[in-house]
């Protein structure tokens, strides 16, 4: 299994036509404007590191089960926690699906990249997220088949069946020639179970300050 953590080479948009949309169940709310969110996938494992090769930027992971996951990074990717042969991790993958109406004029979405790094209870957690964004402009509607045909930034054609409640009412709020904006986001977060941060000790608190004994006066002469 090969994960790409930061250069995914596949279209938001190419979910439709796959049909990965079936698998949606979680719906964002939706704001003044039409727009909707599913949630495609959110799995979580625990794994142990097998390899890593700085100069390939990529990590060999074998889960509990045995099954081995080869993890693929970018230049993109720094400023997290340093994995190392034989950390101890506990993974989670996140996958949604975003559809919003562009606003009229609005420059083309870009995709993006962020990375956060903490602590989980004491241990160091890693975040990447990658938003893969695409605009596409409807060409057909039937929403008796919940079907939709649109073409993307590179000229190419798409006709997709859409599955999920959120994606069938979007569809309901689109007419030929609406544009779209499409986010595909993944991410993946991990915390090494086998590396604890102490916990800093807390200050001992200041000595009181030293007061010099006061001299006794000097017996006055007789």
């Amino acid at each position: 299994m090969h994960i790409h953590a930061p250069r995914f080479s596949f279209k938001a948009l190419a979910l439709f036509a796959t049909g990965l949309c079936a698998f949606g169940g979680a719906v964002l709310p939706s704001a003044a404007h039409a727009q909707a969110s599913v949630l495609l996938k959110h799995q979580q494992t625990s794994a142990i590191v097998e390899t890593v090769d700085r100069e390939a930027r990529e990590v060999l992971l074998r889960e509990d089960n045995g099954h081995l996951i080869t993890i693929e990074y970018g230049a993109g990717v720094s400023d997290l926690p340093h994995l190392h042969e034989g950390d101890h991790l506990r993974i989670s993958f996140v996958e949604t699906l975003g559809a919003d109406m562009a606003p009229p004029g609005s420059p083309l979405p870009e995709s993006t990249l962020t990375t956060a790094r903490g602590f989980a209870h004491g241990h160091p957690r890693g975040v990447i997220a990658a938003f893969n964004r695409e605009r596409a402009t409807i060409q057909a509607i039937d929403l008796k088949t919940h079907s939709v045909s649109f073409v993307t930034d590179d000229n190419a054609l798409h006709v997709a069946v859409l599955h999920t409640k959120a994606m069938q009412d979007f569809l309901a709020t689109l007419k030929v020639g609406d544009v779209v904006d499409m986010t595909r986001m993944e991410s993946i977060s991990y915390v090494i179970t086998n590396e604890t941060v102490p916990a800093a000790a807390p200050q001992a608190a200041a000595p009181a300050p030293s007061v010099a004994p006061v001299p006794a006066p000097a017996p006055a002469a007789q």
